[in-house]
């Protein structure tokens, strides 16, 4: 009766439970959540490396790899469950803090919230329209059966709301602010990168626009190059880091047993392109060797010498630039896994991008050289044993890597078809972007759906004709969906946004259908 209820509490509080969540703690889950295993499983190794012919498995494609598989689209799930919900509570609660401490969450309200609409066109990329301005405030008094905004609504909203956190972020000095700091893995609490990185976002939700509403890209492309914050060189890339056990070599992330698409390591070895022992491994004889992408072709008899081999007859991932703790045979490694999201590269080959198509006065050969050589010093960086940026060392410790050197470099620009021709220059810029997204193929996928490059018939780099008993097989161009059970609080939402894009004809057959189109992605 004498005991104070405060002494009570605080002696029997379980110090391995988290009384108190703040933001930083918040945007650090959401964070390391958006690059995941399962997705990298499912999506990555086994989906979208396949389609666009950076990898097979040793025994080749089989008769129907082309179908998405109901494990694929692990984003949309992650973005509701994971990513939006932990920034939205980082939101929410620098909102609820009183006015004073609120003032020093300025910087860490507008990172979330440029975070947050990264991932909402993550997510609507392959869905189409997805709720967004309405999600993850049910909590906060907002509704349980929020609407589905369509995606042109998903990216306008995305792109202004990047804008007005810049211009805050810009206009708001360090002095009180909470630094995220180690709770921020892709800049550790640097605002200017931050900055920059919202920039690029931008230039990137204007592409998706190219087709659709080519005033509109314009607009966004002008707005953001008027601005002085703009990537400038590699070490500017948008990537998160994390240590060597993130990616663990035991678990899903586990890259073994994927062999290189011969279309891509034939011209990587023909071109003298340095990446290309940074990509993939040499076989048991010392030799880069790739795999049949086509499910027909590895049965043909005139090529069933090298699969009878097995796998030591072909050139695999290269394990430590996915998987840096991989055991190479004489211990695990300790580098860095990255995870790139916009490369200063594809900075540079969209503004050459933009360029070729006249949307900005910008020079498109210099552009695509940047974009080239940006590339390359990239993956250099990454592939060494070490190269500190910030509180993280970026380099995964390939097993007797050989740094590039400016002559490699020189040499492979100036190669045919890919020094810059005027004439090809949108193919030579979607290709070179291909070669750099390596290591991101969600975005190589949707430069392939925009552009139409790499292609089966490109005079620069051609990929191989997908048959398989004797059919050709289109590519999925988006996820394939199914309506909610009526039982489902947001039946009736998400029933009208499906009808809604299924008035587009180009939608598909229907909401399964992976072959169809979102909205962005017009055939003409």
């Amino acid at each position: 009766m004498s005991c104070k209820k405060e002494s009570f509490v605080e002696a029997n509080l379980n110090p391995a439970t988290l009384y108190e969540v703040t933001p930083e703690n918040q945007f650090l889950a959401a964070s390391i959540q958006i690059n995941n295993d399962y997705e990298y499983y499912y999506d990555v190794y086994r989906r979208l490396n396949y389609w666009l012919q950076y990898s097979t498995p040793a025994s080749g494609n089989g008769f129907n790899f082309n179908a998405p598989g109901g494990n694929f689209n692990y984003r949309y799930n992650n973005f509701y469950n994971n990513v939006g919900p932990k920034l939205m509570d980082a939101i929410q609660i620098i909102n609820s803090l009183p006015q004073e401490e609120r003032n020093g969450y300025i910087h860490l309200e507008n990172i979330a919230r440029i975070l947050l609409a990264y991932y909402a066109c993550y997510t609507s990329d392959s869905n189409g329209s997805i709720p967004y301005s309405e999600a993850f405030l049910a909590r906060y008094g907002g509704t349980l059966t929020p609407i589905y905004d369509t995606q042109e609504t998903i990216f306008s909203l995305a792109n202004d709301q990047i804008s007005a956190a810049v211009d805050i972020l810009k206009n708001t000095t360090t002095d009180g602010q909470v630094n995220l700091g180690s709770n921020d893995p892709f800049f550790n609490g640097n605002v200017n990168q931050w900055i920059k990185a919202g920039n690029a976002l931008r230039l990137r939700i204007a592409s998706r626009f190219i087709k659709a509403d080519q005033a509109k890209a314009q607009a966004i492309i002008s707005d953001v190059l008027a601005n002085s914050d703009q990537m400038a060189h590699v070490d500017d890339s948008w990537e998160m880091r994390a240590g060597p056990t993130y990616a663990d070599a035991n678990t899903n992330w586990n890259p073994a047993n994927f062999i290189a698409g011969k279309p891509i390591l034939d011209y990587m070895k023909e071109k003298a392109d340095p990446r290309l022992r940074i990509y993939y491994r040499p076989n048991s004889n010392g030799e880069y060797v790739g795999g049949f992408p086509s499910p027909d072709d590895p049965i043909k008899p005139e090529n069933a010498p090298l699969y009878s081999g097995g796998i030591a007859n072909f050139s695999q991932l290269q394990h430590r630039l996915f998987t840096p703790n991989y055991d190479e045979g004489n211990g695990a490694g300790n580098g860095s896994a990255f995870f790139p999201i916009i490369t200063y590269a594809e900075y540079c080959f969209l503004r050459a991008d933009f360029a070729a198509r006249g949307l900005t006065s910008d020079n498109a050969e210099e552009w695509y050289k940047k974009g080239v050589y940006a590339s390359i010093d990239y993956y250099d960086r990454r592939a060494q044993a070490s190269s500190p940026i910030g509180g993280l060392g970026v380099g995964t410790g390939i097993e007797g890597y050989v740094s590039v050197t400016m002559t490699e470099k020189d040499n492979y620009y100036n190669a045919t078809g890919v020094k810059f021709d005027p004439s090809n220059a949108l193919e030579q810029i979607a290709v070179q972007a291909y070669f750099d997204f390596y290591r991101n193929p969600f975005e190589a996928w949707n430069w392939w759906k925009r552009t139409g490059y790499p292609s089966t018939s490109s005079t620069i780099f051609e990929w191989s004709d997908l048959v398989a008993q004797g059919a050709r097989l289109p590519l999925p161009r988006r996820a394939s969906q199914s309506f909610l059970p009526t039982s489902n609080l947001n039946y009736q939402n998400q029933r009208a946004a499906l009808e809604q894009m299924m008035q587009d004809p180009e939608y598909g057959s229907g909401p399964g259908d992976p072959f169809g189109r979102v909205w962005w992605d017009r055939s003409n």
